[in-house]
């Protein structure tokens, strides 16, 4: 049963209601009727019904006032209002305060019933809720929540409360961010963002949630990215007209619990992988098999084996000019990289991963140092040392002007790096053990041999293009023949014999 308390100054509307509709047949129960918010309060204050049905125009203390009051002492209690036409400005105030249930004047018996009947909804999840979080005192499920997201460790009991509040009791889950990034979200902002959310999904209780730094963090059922992507649409534009706040979205992989602390690291980086998040719609992981795609384009084992911060490049460059040679967009590039990092955590163990922002890298000459540098860093390759340092720095220039074909010693020196150029020779051959135009030219026909076998039909134009040979191809030949003892034609037809 549900208890029930009319507010109307208008005595006619206020006994008519209370009287002609057979509230029992409803299972409501009217506990009692008031002609103003002060009056109501007072009777409130004897017997806390679960709904109030109230209008909003009435002396003393109007409805508006009476809901601030009600939202500050009696936040358990449903606010149905009575709104008439032109009374907007008095409703959107109401909705400020997360008031979602109105009834249009004039009015029957069958409007007033429906929205009861949403009313009681609210009533049972709110029940619902408070049961759960008093299940879980003295630590407020939202606190454990919290904890298990940044890290911290919970014992066995504490899990065993908190995962009853997960979707299929913590075993297949997706997590939910939303972030405000200028004002965060109040408590009751949470709520409503909860209650609209778990409504659209379809969820069987109001969704687990909790609040770290700025974002609100929902734990919801596993869907497909495209469904929770309108789900999270519709929710924004429902709570929109209460609130006007810029809003990001991202969602994580699906996990059990034992990887919460690692699904809510997946925010984070998707946060940081896009500028304008607001207009980004909600940010997401690729899919499994766009994941998994990648081996078509990173090796993997090579890179996964490398001690050495130019073998890092020389695979990611490598991979970068598979991606130039099929002629795919930058952003069709961005989210092959990303994809490959969602892949290259999983090899390296997820525990090394860091935050790489993909998002803000704007060409294919930085994305090559960003990637490697940040791979370096997952297998802990470290040079320390002036000289070791400004030997990455001519890597990195290497590697990012490697289709150049005016690279050498003379043009990074002086144009580049602005050293001199015996000191840089020096270096060179001090660090790699090689002269600098012998490195240069097995890296490029090194590189010519992977992408051949990459795409054994890729034309010899195309091939001197991307490595930094001229495009006649004719230097090209003579060089290649002298390292590999064979011509590149050839190479490319014992490629296809062999099936490599």
């Amino acid at each position: 049963m549900y208890k029930l308390l009319i507010v109307d100054d208008e005595q006619i509307e206020r006994e008519g209601m209370a009287h002609f509709i057979q509230w029992d047949k409803y299972d409501i129960q009217l506990c009692g009727t008031a002609w103003n918010g002060a009056d109501a309060l007072g009777k409130i204050q004897k017997d806390v019904p679960d709904i109030v049905l109230t209008d909003i125009k009435m002396p003393v203390m109007n409805g508006i006032e009476l809901i601030q009051k009600l939202s500050e002492t009696y936040r358990n209690i449903v606010v149905v209002v009575l709104s008439g036409y032109g009374e907007y400005e008095f409703t959107s105030q109401a909705m400020e305060y997360g008031i979602r249930h109105y009834i249009l004047k004039p009015c029957d018996e069958d409007k007033i019933v429906a929205v009861m009947n949403d009313a009681k909804k609210e009533v049972d999840k709110r029940r619902e809720y408070h049961t759960l979080k008093r299940e879980l005192l003295p630590h407020a499920k939202e606190e454990l929540f919290r904890r298990l997201l940044t890290g911290s460790r919970l014992s066995d009991d504490e899990i065993m409360a908190l995962k009853k509040d997960f979707p299929a009791n913590g075993d297949s889950y997706r997590l939910l961010a939303m972030k405000n990034e200028v004002s965060g979200f109040e408590y009751i902002e949470q709520f409503i963002l909860g209650n609209i959310l778990g409504e659209i999904l379809q969820m069987a209780t109001m969704p687990l949630f909790t609040y770290v730094d700025d974002m609100v963090i929902f734990a919801i059922d596993v869907c497909t990215d495209n469904s929770l992507s309108k789900a999270v649409e519709r929710t924004l534009q429902e709570f929109a007209r209460m609130k006007s706040k810029a809003i990001a979205s991202a969602a994580s992989l699906e996990g059990d619990i034992s990887v919460a602390h690692e699904l809510y690291k997946q925010l984070l980086y998707l946060f940081t992988m896009v500028d304008n998040k607001t207009d980004a719609g909600l940010l997401c992981y690729p899919t499994q098999n766009e994941a998994e795609s990648n081996t078509y384009y990173f090796d993997f084992d090579r890179l996964k084996s490398s001690d050495r911060y130019d073998n890092i490049l020389f695979e990611i460059t490598l991979a970068m000019k598979k991606l130039q040679s099929i002629g795919l967009s930058n952003d069709e590039k961005q989210r092959i990289f990303e994809a490959f990092i969602v892949t290259w955590s999983s090899y390296v163990g997820s525990e090394k991963l860091k935050l790489l922002n993909i998002g803000g890298i704007n060409s294919d000459e930085s994305a090559i140092t960003e990637m490697s540098r940040w791979i370096a860093e997952t297998l802990n390759i470290y040079e320390t040392g002036k000289e070791k340092e400004r030997m990455e720095k001519i890597l990195d220039v290497i590697y990012s002007n490697f289709d150049n074909t005016e690279l050498n010693i003379q043009y990074i020196a002086k144009n580049i790096l602005f050293m001199n150029e015996d000191y840089f020779g020096r270096v060179f051959i001090r660090n790699m053990h090689l002269k600098f135009s012998a490195y240069l030219e097995q890296s490029r026909i090194e590189m010519a041999k992977r992408l051949l076998e990459y795409n054994p039909d890729m034309r010899i134009a195309m091939l001197t293009e991307l490595i930094g040979y001229p495009a006649d191809g004719q230097y090209f030949s003579k060089t290649f023949r002298k390292v590999c003892g064979m011509t590149p034609t050839e190479y490319r037809e014992n490629l296809k014999k062999t099936d490599i």
